[in-house]
């Protein structure tokens, strides 16, 4: 698999696997154009940042302004969201990007890396996560399309801290999976109904 180029070893991985009823190469591009807002998941993220905003409250600080809802997709989270790349792609068959952070932070602590840099960065304290979709036909029709999600450390303190913040979200991570999945695997099957 694609992404094993970019993190064949890892701390952490997470596995989400669908039946699309719906072409190979329909699912592939329903990857790249599903807008992956969904109210649920904004919520689990509402809910991590509520500590920073109590206490920016506490402070009696203003809010920042809110980011306007555009829509957000693997093909655009790179341009929308910082610090993240394309790492790799197998047009119709497999996509992976990734992302370089202090996740745990309320930050993330993003640290931007071109795709040439991910598998060579190694600087202490940071975590590496690259998010891999792979297509393959399914038997008898259709399309069975894969998410994995692996994370790894790159020094023995970021990976206790790593795993501390990992037992607390693992559940949410689990939930934003299994939607974005969803989402994809609807996108892929609307557009093969309009056909």
């Amino acid at each position: 698999m694609l992404i094993d180029r970019f993190l064949p070893r890892f701390d952490v991985t997470q596995v989400v696997e669908a039946s699309v009823n719906a072409p190979p190469e329909r699912t592939f591009a329903a990857i790249r154009d599903t807008d992956l807002h969904d109210p649920f998941v904004d919520a689990l993220f509402a809910l991590r940042e509520l500590p920073q905003r109590l206490a920016r409250w506490w402070r009696g600080e203003k809010a920042p302004p809110a980011a306007p809802k555009n829509k957000l997709t693997f093909s655009t989270i790179t341009e929308s969201t910082p610090g993240w790349t394309v790492l790799g792609e197998e047009p119709g068959r497999e996509l992976v990007v990734g992302s370089v952070g202090r996740f745990w932070r309320q930050d993330y602590g993003w640290r931007p890396v071109k795709a040439d840099e991910f598998t060579r960065f190694h600087e202490p304290g940071f975590a590496k996560l690259a998010i891999g979709f792979a297509v393959r036909p399914a038997p008898g029709g259709g399309a069975i399309l894969r998410y994995e999600a692996r994370t790894t450390t790159t020094d023995p303190t970021a990976e206790r801290t790593f795993r501390r913040y990992w037992r607390l979200i693992h559940p949410g991570v689990a939930l934003i999976m299994g939607r974005v999945l969803r989402r994809i695997k609807l996108q892929a099957e609307r557009e093969r109904e309009r056909l």
